[in-house]
């Protein structure tokens, strides 16, 4: 499941969420362009053909970001085997 960009998404401890149509959370992808305050403690730092450090939660890629003067992760993408 994607998130839509009208779409209000929650996120919790590397895992984003959507309401249906029946007003029930249900799991999604994380949406590209997110940004969240903290990774859970398990992601694996990673270097890409950028030459840029990247952080990997599960199949989700993340940069840091700074918005404000604020470090945030933001979604770059999924890695897929």
């Amino acid at each position: 499941n994607y998130a839509a960009s009208d779409t209000e998404y929650f996120y919790q401890d590397g895992v984003f969420y959507a309401r249906d149509a029946k007003g029930e959370y249900r799991i999604i992808l994380p949406p590209a362009g997110a940004l969240v305050e903290s990774l859970p403690e398990d992601f694996d730092l990673m270097t890409l053909n950028d030459g840029n450090e990247y952080y990997k939660v599960d199949d989700t890629i993340y940069k840091l970001t700074i918005v404000d003067g604020k470090p945030y992760f933001e979604v770059v993408g999924q890695m897929y085997d």
